[in-house]
């Protein structure tokens, strides 16, 4: 299935339940039970960024800002204005008076500063390319903060999302060692959060189910709509795509069914399909490679495995459809998305050429050598890539060696203890390159415990300058340019396998409304939605 069927899916299928919308208001009240795998392993995106993760705890945590529309305009959140100065070096919020945490603690700007500097700009994945070139944040006052940056920053204001930049209580963050970034990641805090969010954690039974409850609190007068939100924890595909159909849950977002069961399960007629609120992610999906050995340090080597993998059957078998063939860093939906670049070759006689060049000669047991592989736990397709790999990556001498883990072990094992060869994974573009790239390919951001960041070891001074500029440039062309070369140095030099632009689809039950807000909507508050 190619994605102009899904896309006719969701035309056909939204028009009833965007007219039925249009002809009713919100009802408050009722629980949204929605299911995603694989469970989260903390509540804070700063524990890890990963999307299990994201999803549940923007409902709990907040930042200054509020987006609108698939390009993220900036409105209001905690902040309830932003004026900046002339040379875009000098941004001044407004907070919003009343706002409480949910243990009754008001929100001030001691709390904004606090947050920014002790926790998301130093723990959080893309905390230094949000926070890098702030020089001081001052609180003249509780309801102010003045964030002072040495250069501009193009994007500052798409910074304050509430999965980048969430606040967080210093009243009781303050009393960890925030210098220590695994003690702040292992807190109890991270498994019990304090939010100004529109719910706050009411049950964690692991293995089973996250009930968030409505803050009665919360800012937004006659908001949430919802009284709860409960993740159900289903492990098997089949069971999560059974539970959709049959009303257990209501909502399967950013993917969670297979993509066996989409075309089928879109075609009920109590459920919704969309692919839309998911434009300010940009998914893209490669294999992460470890370059501080031979042979994967080779280049030669990096190249002959992606000449050796076809995109195309990727997408259309693995991923059923839902995708294209990636190219390179940046997606080709990305308004930055250089477009001369030419399509990563199919060539398996070619990567066994470069392989012998390289001396990999093969062995009695017609092997070259032998690599780990520990593919993305996140469900069935990522098994079935892993084999896919495995299977082709044999045909041109290269044995593979499959490992299977949950998702902490996956992400001690890759980012903590650096103990593999190769791996599946996806990032996120976001609006632009500074936020969603740079993190995975500057060396700066080599660090252990330091979850989705550079876990290849890859080096080159080259890169490192060109997006130091590109973070600061406010001449779009010259950033345009930029963004060009390093999407050519890294299709060459490939510290990632680049496979699959990857397409979200969202499945719901038409009794809810809602969901689609922004470009973020998955990791947005949810307090606009309701059921009928």
């Amino acid at each position: 299935m190619r994605l102009l069927t899904l896309a006719r899916l969701a035309i056909l299928a939204s028009v009833a339940t965007v007219l039925a919308a249009q002809a009713s208001e919100p009802r408050r009240g009722g629980t949204l039970t929605y299911t995603y795998h694989p469970e989260p392993t903390a509540l804070s995106t700063i524990a890890t960024s990963a999307v299990p993760v994201a999803i549940i705890s923007t409902k709990i945590f907040e930042s200054l800002l509020e987006y609108e529309g698939p390009g993220l305009t900036p409105k209001p959140g905690l902040a309830q204005s932003w004026t900046v100065d002339a040379n875009q070096r000098i941004y001044t919020f407004k907070l919003r008076p009343g706002v409480k945490w949910h243990d009754g603690a008001p929100f001030t700007s001691a709390d904004v500063k606090f947050s920014v500097e002790k926790i998301v700009r130093p723990l959080h994945s893309r905390g230094k390319v949000y926070f890098g070139n702030v020089a001081i944040i001052e609180t003249p006052d509780p309801l102010t903060v003045v964030f002072k940056l040495t250069e501009p920053v193009p994007f500052f204001l798409k910074s304050f999302q509430p999965g980048e930049a969430p606040m967080f209580p210093k009243h009781i963050l303050e009393k960890l060692n925030v210098d220590d970034a695994r003690a702040v990641r292992s807190s109890a805090f991270m498994q019990n959060p304090v939010g100004t969010g529109p719910f706050r954690l009411k049950e964690w039974k692991k293995g089973s189910h996250i009930t968030l409850e409505r803050f009665p609190d919360y800012w937004k007068k006659g908001r949430p709509y919802l009284d709860q939100v409960v993740l159900k924890v289903i492990p098997d595909g089949a069971a999560r795509s059974i539970a959709l159909e049959n009303g257990e849950v209501d909502l399967a977002p950013m993917s969670a069914v297979p993509q066996a069961d989409i075309q089928r399960l879109a075609a009920l007629k109590q459920l919704e399909l969309s692919d839309k609120g998911a434009e300010g992610l940009g998914p893209l999906l490669w294999l992460e490679v470890n370059m501080r050995d031979k042979p994967l340090s080779d280049k030669r080597v990096r190249q002959a495995i992606s000449m050796a993998l076809d995109r195309r059957k990727i997408v259309d078998i693995i991923w059923f459809g839902q995708g294209k063939p990636a190219n390179g860093p940046v997606v080709s939906g990305n308004p930055y998305y250089n477009k001369a670049l030419k399509p990563l070759a199919y060539d398996p006689k070619a990567a066994n050429k470069l392989l012998d060049d390289a001396g990999y000669k093969r062995g009695a047991n017609n092997m070259r050598f032998k690599l780990q592989q520990n593919f993305l736990p996140y469900g069935e397709s990522w098994v079935r890539l892993g084999e896919y790999v495995r299977q082709e990556l044999g045909k041109v001498g290269i044995e593979v060696e499959t490992q299977s883990l949950d998702l902490g072990g996956w992400l001690k094992k890759i980012y903590t203890d650096w103990d593999y060869g190769f791996t599946s994974n996806f990032t996120h573009n976001y609006s632009d390159p500074s936020i969603g790239t740079q993190r995975s390919f500057i060396s700066g951001t080599i660090a252990k415990g330091a979850t989705f960041t550079n876990s290849m070891n890859y080096r080159n001074p080259r890169i490192d300058e060109l997006y130091e500029k590109a973070l600061v440039e406010v001449d779009a062309a010259k950033r345009r340019r930029m963004f060009d070369e390093i999407q050519v140095i890294l299709q060459d030099e490939l510290p990632v396998i680049f496979l699959v632009e990857i397409a979200y689809t969202h499945l719901w039950n038409r009794r809810v409304q809602g969901m689609i807000s922004n470009g973020i909507s998955m990791y947005s508050s949810w307090d606009g939605v309701w059921k009928q």
